[in-house]
């Protein structure tokens, strides 16, 4: 059972009038939950407080203030040693989405006298007594009395009066913490002359929510230019980014999405670096550049990452070509391999997967096998290395226009939502 104190008051000007306020939110254990614990004329608070009788009164401000002044009928207020009984002097209703259960304290420590709330109807009980708590479902209320007993003390004075109303819940009926906005994502990623990426067997069409991050729209198609065997989607839609889900490991379809011709106004470059912070972190990545790659950093065309290399080393990023790949790994925390034209060896293949056991992050990038580009075996080679859960595609992915540069939104945000963040982009 988890209590927490909810509304509080004191006397001012004597025992004749109590104003209680609200203190906070329902859920002690959720200091960031913004609901008050206010009033009758509140109806978001969790709580409210409705006036039941000439005795409460609630003001401008969501105060309920409760006075007993004239109740002898003399117009001399409350007496010395008297006791005196008011029913249904207010209500407390719960506004909330949980079943609670009320009770009420009252400090007289400051006067020779008693001060209580009782459920109107049961002047011998206490709403101080735990075992004599109200529970309150969703939308109910429970009509309050006040108990006031004087003792041998001058009422002229001015006294103090505590009091807390307090709500409890079972710890099962906690309410839950409100869930996280989602973040605003991208609205589409540019891909040109891209290839998809298949199962880890080589054969069948990779369909495994787990991994596929983005894929083609339903309609797209994809076929085999260079006679290669490629795999032709029929059942599935076409992936063209997978995340291994063992390993900081992701293949991409192209290495066109942020090469210096991309179309910045997608959110290709920023969907690029969410991933290599979800991957990698920060830090220098290696640009692999050793094994007869066509793409280059260096600005020399319509084939280098220029402005993308810029764009990383204002988020966290060094990206450092390499012609020794092998030497140059140790210094690394992230590696980027484009479609190598040569082959890598047993020893490269072996530094690569102890890299990638250590924690290293790598970006496999493919492309289309256009013009009789048939360079995926070497990237399957290293998947195969690193038992990845997918395998890259020697085809061509068009949209249902027969377009090679087409984008896409169709992002697998249940499973990768961090990767489709808006963020700045390249300006």
């Amino acid at each position: 059972m988890r209590r927490r104190t909810l509304i509080t008051g004191a006397a001012a000007g004597g025992i004749g009038g109590i104003t209680l306020i609200g203190t906070g939110a329902f859920d002690a254990a959720s200091a960031e939950r913004t609901a008050t614990v206010n009033f009758a004329d509140d109806e978001d608070a969790y709580l409210g407080l409705v006036s039941k009788s000439a005795y409460a009164t609630t003001d401008g401000e969501g105060e309920l203030a409760l006075a007993f002044g004239d109740v002898s009928g003399d117009g001399d207020g409350i007496g010395r040693n008297s006791q005196f009984f008011f029913d249904e002097v207010f209500a407390i209703k719960n506004q909330g989405s949980e079943t609670v259960s009320i009770t009420a304290t009252s400090d007289t420590d400051s006067f020779d006298g008693e001060f209580r709330l009782y459920p109107t109807g049961d002047r011998d009980g206490g709403l101080d007594d735990p075992d004599n708590a109200v529970t309150l479902e969703t939308g109910s209320e429970q009509s309050v009395g006040t108990y006031v007993e004087t003792g041998d003390v001058d009422v002229t004075n001015e006294l103090d009066i505590e009091v807390a109303i307090e709500a409890a819940f079972e710890e099962s009926d906690e309410p839950d913490d409100p869930e996280p906005e989602p973040p605003e994502t991208i609205d589409s990623i540019e891909f040109y002359s891209t290839a998809s990426q298949i199962a880890a067997d080589g054969e069948s069409e990779l369909a495994d929510d787990s991994v596929v991050a983005v894929t083609a729209s339903d309609d797209a198609i994809n076929y085999d230019q260079t006679g290669a065997d490629s795999l032709i989607y029929e059942d599935n839609p076409i992936p063209l980014v997978s995340v291994d889900g063992a390993s900081p490991v992701a293949g991409l379809g192209t290495m066109q999405l942020i090469n210096d011709e991309t179309d910045f106004g997608t959110g290709s470059e920023e969907f690029t670096l969410n991933l290599m912070d979800e991957l990698i972190g920060s830090g220098t990545v290696l640009w692999d550049e050793s094994h007869g790659q066509y793409w280059t950093l260096e600005d020399d065309g319509n084939n280098s990452f220029e402005a993308f290399a810029d764009y990383a080393g204002n988020n966290g990023y060094s990206l450092e070509a390499t012609d020794d790949f092998e030497a140059d790994l140790s210094d690394a925390e992230g590696v980027a391999i484009g479609t190598p034209a040569d082959g890598f060896t047993d020893t490269e293949l072996t530094a690569l997967s102890d890299f990638v056991d250590d924690g290293g992050g790598l970006l496999l990038l493919d492309q289309s096998d256009f013009g009789g580009n048939e360079e995926t075996a070497a990237l399957n080679e290293i998947a195969a290395e690193l038992d990845l859960d997918f395998r890259f595609n020697p085809d061509q992915v068009e949209d249902p226009e027969g377009s090679f540069s087409f984008t896409t939104s169709e992002f697998n945000t249940d499973e990768f939502a961090d990767l489709f963040a808006d963020r700045e982009g390249i300006q």
